[in-house]
């Protein structure tokens, strides 16, 4: 069997989901260790947005996302990742992705997304649609607890969103504290300039954050293998 033809064979999903939400999204993705900084990272983005007047406004949430893979981690190795996430306000959402290309800093991913009742039997159920030829193992192989800030604005009529996340991954006894910062263009193909104001070369110089073009999925299961080794 050709597990990795068909995790990317999209081709018979067609049918499949019509009740499902679908979009490709692009975004320029930064971490840091530096827990302990995050009230100043925070006050630097708002004055960055403020010094170059820019209108915006803010969302917060916070959310915990189960990561869920193959026994052999097919997803993972195919820079794929299937997710449950929990909002704090009691609601749970199917997110699929995955990759379409890693150009000039910019991630590029299929999004597809479902509502579910939070069961197994459903993100079972979408992962069969979304990934066929995969089982999905019952037991998560991942956790990730998430406080985001997002701030919305416009830049040269694109629409921004730039959230800054204080993040946990858990597995087991393990556990990793660190700050995300994403600048996502809020639709399905990413214009040449829509970081015109240059925050992402601010995000690593100024604010000392590491550019990364690898999802969080990837890079925690990378911690863990890691963590795993040094046990």
């Amino acid at each position: 069997m050709n597990t990795t033809r068909q995790i990317y064979d999209m081709d018979s999903l067609h049918g499949l989901i019509r009740h499902m939400s679908k979009a490709v999204e692009n975004e320029f993705k930064f971490t840091t260790d530096r827990i302990s900084d995050k009230r100043a990272i925070m006050d630097g983005l708002e004055s960055f947005l403020e010094d170059h007047d820019v209108k915006y406004k803010v969302r917060t949430r916070s959310s915990v996302d189960t990561y869920y893979d193959s026994k052999e981690l097919d997803l993972y190795r195919s820079g794929c990742s299937l997710r449950n996430k929990a909002s704090s306000k009691g609601k749970f959402k199917l997110t699929a992705k995955r990759p379409i290309s890693n150009e000039k800093g910019v991630m590029s991913r299929e999004e597809i997304e479902d509502s579910s009742d939070g069961s197994f039997r459903s993100l079972e159920a979408f992962g069969k649609m979304v990934f066929p030829g995969v089982k999905i193992q019952k037991q998560p192989v991942l956790t990730l607890k998430s406080e985001r800030v997002a701030f919305y604005y416009i830049d040269e009529g694109n629409e921004i969103m730039l959230s800054l996340d204080v993040c946990k991954y858990v597995s087991g006894d393990l556990s990793k504290d660190f700050l995300e910062i994403e600048i996502e263009f809020m639709g399905d193909s990413a214009e040449n300039g829509f970081d015109s104001l240059g925050l992402s070369r601010f995000v690593t110089d100024k604010l000392r954050f590491e550019s990364v073009t690898k999802s969080k999925y990837q890079r925690g299961m990378e911690w863990i293998s890691s963590a795993n080794a040094q046990i």
